[in-house]
């Protein structure tokens, strides 16, 4: 009997992603849940024309480690992939996918990312992001949601398997600047209201080193220059979400000593 695999899909607005995403995930999935974040786009009568398992979450900022769980525990393969609506695989992808699940080979699937920013491919700069954790046994799983970046590592134990860049996962990042601008700071203002629940206060210094150095990284060290115009945006702007990120560490923190915004009453003081 073959083993089944269970792909989950959180989405929230994304109507238009999901046909194509579903398509290219049915391709080695025998199950597709979407886990819907309150869309109002229709998203979740695409989802139930598709024949997907639909479930319901209340909306977050990003697709958090709590909305994965839920979609997780909905679904009910013996293997999990994590696809996103603007993520697609290859058939060459898909059958080596397949032989790894029936064969065994492994307990954790890594993938490189194929990225495309604004219609144009850019795999150079924050275009060569690191792996991705994206697929593994629902055995070795147990959810250590305490930070979004990291909850894959935290959350998976077992035999790692890196896919070859021969076999990545295609990730139509950005549609346009609007849709990036407005992700990133959605995911800046989630991350520094974590760093401040964990004890984070605001530094000066760290709001002009880390831009500065992740622009250096990538723009220059990974070569993003090499992506044209689209290279710069998105390397501009991913640096300015981690400004964004100190920023927000700023305002959530409410220092007053170096720090934070002064309450209405204290100006008066």
């Amino acid at each position: 009997m073959s083993i089944k695999v269970s792909a989950i899909i959180n989405t929230c607005n994304e109507a238009r992603h999901l046909p194509a995403c579903v398509e290219s995930v049915r391709q080695v999935a025998d199950e597709v849940v979407v886990c819907d974040m309150e869309s109002d786009d229709g998203s979740k009568r695409v989802a139930r024309e598709l024949g997907c398992r639909l479930i319901a979450h209340p909306r977050m900022p990003a697709a958090e480690p709590e909305a994965r769980i839920a979609a997780i525990e909905a679904s009910s393969g013996e293997w999990i992939f994590v696809f996103d609506p603007d993520m697609r695989i290859s058939a060459r992808t898909a059958s080596r996918l397949r032989q790894i699940v029936d064969n065994d080979e492994a307990d954790i699937i890594d993938f490189f990312c194929d990225n495309y920013c604004f219609g144009r491919h850019c795999p150079h700069g924050h275009g060569s992001q690191p792996v991705f954790r994206k697929m593994f046994k629902r055995s070795c799983f147990k959810p250590n949601p305490r930070n979004i970046h990291t909850f894959w590592h935290d959350s998976l134990s077992g035999r790692v398997l890196r896919m070859p860049r021969s076999c990545p996962l295609v990730h139509l990042a950005y549609e346009n600047v609007e849709e990036c601008v407005e992700t990133l700071s959605r995911y800046a203002r989630r991350l520094a209201e974590q760093a401040v629940a964990e004890g984070r206060r605001p530094s000066a210094a760290r709001m002009v080193w880390r831009p500065l150095k992740r622009f250096t990284g990538n723009y220059l060290l990974r070569r993003g220059f090499l992506d044209g115009i689209p290279g710069v945006i998105i390397n501009v702007l991913v640096s300015w979400y981690i400004f964004l990120e100190e920023a927000y560490i700023w305002e959530t923190a409410g220092t007053t000593a170096g720090g934070g915004p002064l309450s209405p009453e204290s100006k008066h003081d």
